[in-house]
This record gives C-alpha cells, structure tokens and sequence, in this order.
C-alpha cells in the first residue's frame, strides 16, 4: 500500500495535476449545484403563478413580524394581518379605492414579499445616513 505525498516517486507534477484536477471538480460541482438550484427555482415559481387564484397583491411592515397585506383571492380582494404564528382577516376590500396596475398588482409593490430595487433601498439608507448626520450637527 502506497501512501501518496508530494515527495513520493511520482514528482511534482503529479501532485499538482491531482490538486487541479480537485479543484475542477470541486468547480464543476458548484456551478452544478447553481445552475440546478436556478432552474428549480424558476419552475417553481411558474408554478406558484400558473393557474394560481392566490396572490399576495402588497404587504406593508407594521413591525416586527408584523404586517399588513392586501391579498387577491380568486377575483376578489381581501385585507389580512400577519403575525409570526397567526393570520386574521380584516375586511372584504372594494376594487375601487385600490391602485391597481394592468396585472393586478399595486404599483407600489416595496413591502415585505414585493419587488424591491436594491438601487432604491441603498439610495434610501444613504439619504437616511446623510439626514441623520446632518440632524447631529
């Protein structure tokens, strides 16, 4: 039984193709583990919104694990409270007083499950650390 180190009969170049071929592998297996939890995740959420009569239309954060969102369900419109370990109905909402888009969905979409631009979230903290710093002096 050989025991293969770097001093062994083979030479350098051995270990160091050995070493290479590792790390190959090792970056074969991550960019196969990426590109696979990609399309996951894209199959997945062509289920959840294919022929789906559930949507999460806005939520707002009333504070900690705590909100508000207004949810479609089927054609209807319903307000709910989320908590860590509960959900409550509100109230059946009119269409009429909701700023909907062609899709459906409120134009303001910043809450907790909507869409948001990490370029407008940076230019918020920075103007918020611009005011406070202004506020200090």
């Amino acid at each position: 039984m050989k025991i293969f180190l770097l001093g062994n009969s083979y030479g350098g170049w051995h270990s160091f193709v050995n070493i290479l071929s590792l790390l190959l592998i090792f970056v074969l297996v991550l960019a196969m583990a990426y590109f696979s939890t990609k399309f996951i995740a894209k199959i997945q959420a062509g289920n959840a919104n294919y022929k789906s009569n559930i949507r999460i239309i806005e939520s707002y954060r009333l504070g900690n694990n705590k909100f508000i969102a207004i949810v479609k369900i089927g054609g209807d419109y319903y307000a709910i409270a989320l908590g860590k370990e509960e959900v409550t109905f509100i109230d059946k909402l009119d269409t009429d007083g909701l700023k909907l888009n062609e899709e459906g969905a409120s134009q303001a979409s910043d809450g907790a499950f909507g869409k948001m631009d990490f370029k407008d979230v940076l230019s918020k903290i920075k103007n918020k650390k611009s005011k406070d710093d202004k506020d200090a002096k």
